[in-house]
């Protein structure tokens, strides 16, 4: 954490406190102990036990980026709070600005706790922010610990906003898409700013999905057929309820596989949602729970 209490109960930020002095968590009241040097981010780290306000082991990543938070907010002249402890919801947000409540996530969270933060911020009436670190980046596919933080904009589709600390600045990666077997596309935007950010999303750069290309159409085909004659354990089960129902899987593929990209929700293959709904089967759990999500709002 960035600050703490000294011994007369003033607020001290690390990197401007005194080796030898003994300081408190504003939390728990715990002593802490000041660690700094040439290699991190000065802070303030419990000195016995574990704090259930803060958590412990913050990451150089965390620190660089709360801090960077805090300099794009001032410059903007606004007042942001770091680690201020909201009393009514048991919670301590990144940062906290006016209405709005900040969260850097660096580590891996589950959804239900992201989910009850969120819902605790909508409750006493403030905005949130998810910004994620590069250990949730998208590679080649996504996964649920990324996709239960898209979100989704009428200007920019689908989107997640990261923040690089080696760069100092946010990357915005929206019209976020998908296609069996083919990796997630997206488009990237980096800004320097917190005003920047704020101008992006009031430009319309929606987009029509992408047309898969003939290239693209002949991975998808090859990485299917190549499935089904290795007759891997989801494969052989899609086979088997395909043959159950008096169908081929090959033959049903042909038929239904999309020659678009489309929304990056689905964590199961596109093609088995399709499947199902032609055998008038329910739906399996295809879908990556996605709690900012109200698909009523989306063209």
């Amino acid at each position: 954490m960035i600050y703490a209490k000294d011994e007369k109960n003033n607020i001290v930020e690390a990197n401007m406190a005194k080796k030898g002095r003994k300081y408190y968590c504003s939390g728990c009241h715990g002593q802490v102990i000041l660690r700094c040097g040439k290699l991190r981010v000065s802070h303030f780290a419990h000195k016995k036990h574990a704090c259930d306000i803060f958590s412990e082991g913050e990451t150089l990543e965390h620190l660089r980026g709360k801090k960077l938070l805090m300099t794009w907010l001032r410059k903007e002249g606004k007042n942001p709070q770091i680690e201020a402890y909201l009393t009514s919801l048991h919670q301590r947000p990144d940062i906290l600005c006016n209405n709005k409540a900040f969260e850097f996530q660096c580590s891996p969270i589950s959804v239900e706790r992201m989910s009850k933060r969120s819902k605790g911020y909508i409750s006493e009436g403030y905005d949130f922010f998810w910004f994620l670190g590069k250990r949730h980046l998208i590679r080649k596919r996504l996964t649920q610990q990324i996709a239960q933080f898209i979100r989704w904009h009428k200007n920019l589709g689908f989107y997640l906003i990261y923040i690089n600390v080696e760069q100092r600045n946010m990357e915005v990666y929206y019209h976020i898409q998908q296609a069996d077997f083919l990796p997630v596309r997206f488009y990237r935007k980096k800004v320097n700013s917190w005003k920047e950010l704020q101008d992006f999303f009031k430009q319309n750069r929606i987009k029509n999905y992408n047309l898969l290309s003939i290239s693209e159409r002949k991975r998808q085909k090859n990485c299917f057929y190549r499935n089904c004659l290795q007759s891997t354990n989801k494969f052989k089960k899609l086979q088997v309820i395909c043959y159950t129902h008096g169908y081929i899987l090959q033959e049903i593929y042909e038929e239904i596989s999309s020659e678009r990209y489309t929304y990056p929700i689905y964590k199961e293959y596109i093609f088995t949602k399709k499947m199902y709904e032609k055998l008038n089967l329910k739906d399996i759990e295809l879908y990556y729970q996605l709690p900012f999500i109200n698909f009523s709002n989306i063209d």
